[in-house]
């Protein structure tokens, strides 16, 4: 894991100049475009507003989040897909990575999806044994701690489907089902400490970006809830997005390379 760590920062650093562009098109951007076409959406952001509130507001715009929030999403997987293309080991051009970003996209949707139902699965199986010791021994405290088994799963799933837009990007298929089954492959032999090494990073991005958009959104807050504000705010949010995305993806690319073996093109590099 010091080793993906390392070559992942390496990569980021490397392209950076190219993955700042693409992440500010196909991250910054339509994140801004969420909070400006969604005036409300900083407060249904917000961890600390009242939630009754925010369900209220919510199931009023529904429509709307849904609208904007899957083209907003399209364009983020796209993103998400160039940039690990662009770290691969074929050093494809932009327009090739862009390419290739968007092209994975229905792909990517699909394994979205069934990671949604795995865990719908999952997560019963694991609560409703607990329900009912819950409801037989009359201990609340016992429902509580199921939270914690459906969490570690929840994040084990995530690690094993972690290199699934990889394989997509840079293992030459478009099947979701491949690119699962050859992510959970990968991460088999490895899957404790890459579940330990996404989950720290997640814990740590996810405190980072409460405590920057918490600063920032205070600064928002002050000035009302005017254009400038929701500027700040979206502002906020997608830079937060891109740092985290351009890491994450980097990280991708690295875990993948060292499971999967060097390129075709750093293969005939080494002889040329």
């Amino acid at each position: 894991m010091n080793t993906v760590w390392s070559r992942g920062i390496e990569l980021v650093r490397d392209n950076f100049q190219l993955l700042i562009v693409i992440a500010a098109m196909f991250v910054l951007l339509p994140t801004l475009a969420i909070y400006l076409l969604i005036p409300d959406f900083q407060m249904l952001a917000d961890p600390t507003a009242d939630q009754e509130v925010v369900a209220e507001r919510m199931g009023e715009l529904v429509g709307p989040l849904l609208g904007v929030g899957a083209v907003a999403a399209v364009f983020q997987f796209a993103g998400y897909g160039a940039m690990v293309a662009l770290m691969g080991g074929d050093r494809p051009t932009v327009a090739q990575a862009l390419g290739t970003g968007f092209k994975i996209v229905p792909s990517t949707l699909a394994i979205m999806i069934l990671f949604a139902i795995a865990y719908v699965i999952g997560a019963v199986i694991i609560i409703l044994p607990i329900s009912l010791l819950v409801g037989v021994a009359g201990a609340p405290a016992l429902g509580f701690i199921g939270i914690i088994p459906v969490l570690i799963f929840v994040v084990w799933l995530m690690a094993r489907m972690s290199l699934s837009m990889p394989v997509l990007a840079l293992g030459g298929t478009l099947n979701p089902i491949t690119a699962i089954t050859t992510s959970f492959r990968l991460t088999g032999p490895k899957q404790w400490q890459i579940l330990l090494f996404w989950g720290v990073l997640f814990v740590a991005f996810t405190v980072i970006s409460l405590l920057f958009n918490g600063i920032v959104g205070v600064l928002a807050a002050l000035l009302g809830t005017g254009t400038l504000a929701l500027l700040i705010a979206g502002l906020a949010n997608g830079l937060t997005g891109m740092v985290s995305g351009m890491i994450i993806c980097g990280l991708a690319v690295a875990m993948f390379t060292q499971l999967s073996g060097p390129s075709v093109a750093a293969i005939e590099d080494t002889f040329e």
